[in-house]
Parts: structure tokens; sequence; C-alpha cells
């Protein structure tokens, strides 16, 4: 079967490899239909990811069709359409019994060396770990579904609630979707701010951000103040990875106020000085992936267009045009957000 392998930082290069095989009764073999390029692909690529390490074939934002199940499989049939929750937990852990799947100390993530990933015609999953398209939905929309259960996640962990104000700084694909998750809950202002204007119009024009700030701006704390009557906001989010915008976070957030962090941030150590986070009782809160019940509110969301996922797609490329499509996710070229590659 083709594939596309992550070969050195940098690289991309097409391949054929022998077609996974299923090793257990509860597995399904998937033949891909769409993947989306995520951000935590380009760090792959850009060789800052402490784990997607070439070489590898990367790809966890998959849609497909079930070719394939194992005997004791169940809820899914061969043909069905189905979108893959891309962490492959171990089931037994205290963590896994709780369904924090996220937390699992033992799982695999699609798109790593552990667990070869959808930039390929075909890849194995646990079944239940797959969930049904929505029938009206394309394969490039339930591509999306993936990176719109982090934001759901994210929102999750913030405690977001109705008539709270969110900033996210930062919005590209998780950014937007998140300010989509913003708005379906009901958050009141939704302000995004981004250096790029065209993220910024996507989320304002498709997600339901209500103001944008570009940055640089010296002036992005006065004016989140501002835009929330001089308190500050109830929950901020980190999308963009960048360890200056950590620091505006904390002054913008009110008394009492969250910070969620959900970039890398790889560049270099985080330095805060204790007493911001301490003398105003904010809350500062890490968010990795998600867990199936935010897998199942993001199909909904999507489905009852709550959200809409197409809103940050600006590229789909054929699979062989793989190394062009990462070089537009990693520099935003072209007017790049969401760049998702398909199979014929």
């Amino acid at each position: 079967m083709k594939a596309v392998q992550l070969e050195a930082v940098g690289r991309l290069s097409i391949t054929t490899i022998d077609r996974p095989r299923l090793t257990a009764p509860d597995q399904i073999l998937v033949q891909t239909k769409a993947v989306g390029i995520c951000g935590s692909e380009v760090h792959a690529f850009e060789g800052t990811h402490p784990y997607r390490t070439p070489p590898c074939i990367l790809g966890h934002e998959a849609a497909g069709v079930v070719v394939e199940v194992g005997e004791q499989v169940t809820r899914v049939r061969v043909g069905d359409r189905v979108i893959v929750d891309p962490q492959w937990p171990c089931g037994a852990c205290i963590f896994c019994r709780n369904g924090d799947i996220n937390l699992c100390p033992h799982k695999k993530v699609l798109g790593t060396p552990a667990w070869p990933g959808a930039f390929a015609e075909y890849f194995v999953a646990p079944e239940a770990s797959v969930f049904p398209l929505p029938d009206h939905f394309s394969f490039v929309q339930g591509a999306l579904i993936e990176p719109l259960t982090v934001g759901v996640h994210v929102a999750r962990r913030a405690g977001l609630s109705p008539g709270q104000s969110a900033v996210i700084l930062g919005s590209g694909s998780i950014g937007g979707l998140l300010a989509g998750v913003c708005h379906a809950r009901g958050a009141d202002p939704v302000i995004v701010a981004d250096i790029r204007q065209h993220c910024l119009d996507a989320a304002r024009e498709r997600l339901g951000a209500t103001h944008d700030i570009l940055l640089p701006n010296g002036r992005v704390v006065d004016e989140v103040r501002s835009l929330t009557q001089g308190e500050g906001a109830d929950v901020v989010f980190v999308t963009a990875d960048e360890g200056e915008l950590v620091h505006q976070a904390v002054e913008m957030a009110k008394p009492r106020g969250v910070i969620v962090l959900v970039a890398l941030l790889t560049a270099a150590p985080l330095s805060l000085r204790a007493y911001d986070i301490i003398g105003k009782e904010r809350h500062l809160i890490g968010s990795s992936m998600s867990n199936h019940q935010d897998v199942e509110e993001a199909i909904a969301l999507a489905a009852e267009a709550r959200v809409d996922v197409e809103g940050i797609v600006t590229h789909i490329l054929p699979i062989d045009e793989a190394q062009r499509g990462m070089e537009l996710a990693a520099t935003k070229a072209d007017g790049a957000i969401k760049v998702v590659l398909t199979y014929p």
C-alpha cells in the first residue's frame, strides 16, 4: 500500500509498505479517505515534537471506511464510514477505568512510531476508538472531528459556562474550532487574537468569535480588559506556540480567572512570577487531547451544525502532495489554516 513517511526533519517521502494486519479479535482495519494535518505533525516535521519522531507515518485526524473487522467486533461492520479517536489506551489503569483515557500512561497515539498513522492507505485501530461518521458528513468533515474534540475537552477543562468571557490566543485550527465550541457553549464575548488576519477572519466569520485582535499588539491586555468591562477574562486559552502569550494570558485573566495551556510551547521553558497567579487566585490548567465523552459531544456539535468544522479548512490536497500540505500547514502561506489530505 502507499504511505507517506516522515523520513527526516523537514522531509516526507512517498513509499510502498505492507498493508497492516489485524493482530487481535477486537481490532478493525480502516481504509483512509481523509486526514488532516495537525499542529503536532508540524512539530514533528520541524523536529520539535517529544515523541512524533522520524522515521514514522504521521496522521491522526482520520476518517475512512471499515474494510475488515476482528471476530469480537460488534459495533461496526465492513463498509461503515468511521472516524477514529487516535488514542489506544491500555484499558486497565486507573485513568482508563475512570474514562480519562488521555491520561493513560501506557497508551499509544496514532501517527507515531508505536502506532503508524493515517498518512497511509490503511491503518489498524481498536474497536473502542472507532466512532460512526454521521451519514450527511463528508470524509473531509469527518477528519475535522478529532481537532474539534480537543476544543471540547479544553472548554470542559476550563469549566466554561454560558455568559463567561473567553479569550483564545492563537486562532489556527484548534483555536478556531475552540472559538466555535465557546460560542456553542454560550460564552460572550469570544475574543480571538492571532498574528494572521486570515485566521482571525475565519474565527469571526465562521466560528462565532465576537472580537478579534491582530498580534503583535502592545495593548492586547488593555483591549481584553476593555472588552470585559475592566474585569479581565473569565477564561484565557493559549493555543499558539509562543511563550510570551502565557504571560499575557495571566495578565488578562480576571481574579480567579482560568488560564488553560493547550499549545505545546516548545521553544523554551516557561518563566512565571508565582505572585501573579497567587495574588489574584488565578487557575493555571493544562489540557491534553480528549476522552470518549468529548468525542461524542464533538460529533453532536458538528452534526447539528452548532460548530462549523469546515470553517477552518483552506486546502484539500491529494495525499501525493503531502510535502506541500505540510509546508502550508507550517507556514500558513497562501492563506492556509487547516490542510486536509485525501485519497482517491
